[in-house]
């Protein structure tokens, strides 16, 4: 265990104090126990509560506070009996298998028109594996069918562990997921291996512009149960390109300089690694796209043949590639929506640095 007065690697001040009583130490461990997602500390800090009588309920008291608190097998094992025959042991052992499962487990967290489609779906054909829905216990396609779209795309806890059980040999996933700390210790947790898709706003906004035209006008009075998280007027289609893109843009267009930002702020901080794709950079330049994948994730012979086979001849329906030409936007977006764009953007120049803005918003 961390000495007193030292601070563990995170930051997590350990212990001030010298001699503590028995039960003090046991109290100080449990309290750092409940605010600890590391495992590794969560492992140091158990040492005084180890042979005591309640352990096993102490560890259930920090199980079912601390979303990243990660039991070893044996004491996954005195939980499940512990709380037995209640429900409560088959989550125990559900979530504790998900939280161990080995099995490949991507997830494409991607700014709305960045090719994510297509990506998922060239990983989904080059390693053969299903894809699964992580932000809701069903279906994506019925999730959204029952107006699951408006709501902000963070990964649920249910969904990850029915996804690694029902997919032994791993699966793919996509959403549109601002980075959190909370979403990187949900990564550790489950072992999910992270690919990001961005793109320069001004074209996303023309292709997603270009997607609710296609949508809205046949939809009714009900059409925004199917938005993203966007408000935007029953009539949408009716207006005029430059109103629909001043509509955009403090809606949508602030959400990716976010998304790029939140992004940004994860490399920045280093506690999970992933790999960056650049629509115009890497999706647009298939040879590029398959030589990055192929190294970043190691694969072999017959998936990177797989992954040339999609990437040749992809599946309309699955990839939902539109028009896909860089440099849309800056033809027919309005220079003030542009303005507007740069000017949000540069509150975070010390964050964002001048050719990052430059490739978002130029």
């Amino acid at each position: 265990m961390t000495a007193a007065g030292e601070t563990g690697r995170r930051g997590y001040h350990l212990s001030a104090r010298t001699n503590p009583t028995a039960a003090e130490a046991r109290a100080e461990a449990l309290g750092k126990m409940l605010r600890t997602p590391y495992p590794r500390q969560q492992l140091a800090l158990r040492q005084p509560l180890r042979g005591a009588d309640d352990y096993v309920a102490a560890l259930r008291h920090v199980y079912f506070q601390n979303p990243f608190f990660k039991l070893t097998d044996d004491e996954a094992e005195a939980l499940v009996s512990q709380v037995q025959p209640e429900p409560l042991g088959g989550l125990i052992e559900a979530r504790h298998r998900a939280m161990y499962a080995h099995a490949p487990k991507y997830v494409v967290f991607c700014m709305p028109k960045s090719g994510s489609s297509f990506l998922k779906s060239a990983l989904q054909h080059a390693l053969q594996l299903p894809s699964f829905s992580l932000t809701s216990f069903g279906n994506g396609q019925l999730s959204s069918h029952f107006g699951m779209n408006p709501r902000e795309q963070e990964l649920d806890e249910l969904a990850l562990i029915k996804a690694a059980l029902s997919a032994p040999n791993g699966f793919v996933a996509q959403h549109h997921t601002r980075y959190t700390l909370y979403l990187a210790l949900q990564i550790g947790a489950y072992r999910l291996k992270p690919v990001v898709t961005v793109r320069n706003i001004l074209d996303a906004l023309v292709s997603f512009d270009d997607m609710m035209l296609a949508t809205r006008a046949t939809e009714g009075q009900n059409a925004w149960i199917g938005d993203a998280p966007f408000a935007l007027p029953l009539g949408y289609h009716a207006l005029a390109p430059e109103a629909r893109y001043r509509l955009l843009a403090p809606s949508l267009g602030v959400w990716l300089v976010q998304f790029h930002l939140s992004w940004m702020r994860c490399r920045r901080q280093a506690v999970v690694e992933p790999l960056v794709i650049r629509y115009e950079e890497d999706i647009l330049d298939p040879p590029r796209l398959i030589a990055r994948l192929s190294e970043a994730l190691a694969l072999d012979e017959l998936q990177v043949f797989r992954l040339r086979e999609f990437v040749a001849r992809p599946d309309p329906a699955r990839s939902r590639f539109n028009v896909g030409r860089a440099g849309r936007g800056r033809e027919a977006v309005p220079d003030d929506v542009r303005d507007f764009l740069l000017g949000y953007a540069r509150n975070f120049e010390g964050e964002l640095p001048a050719d990052e803005i430059a490739y978002l918003l130029g």
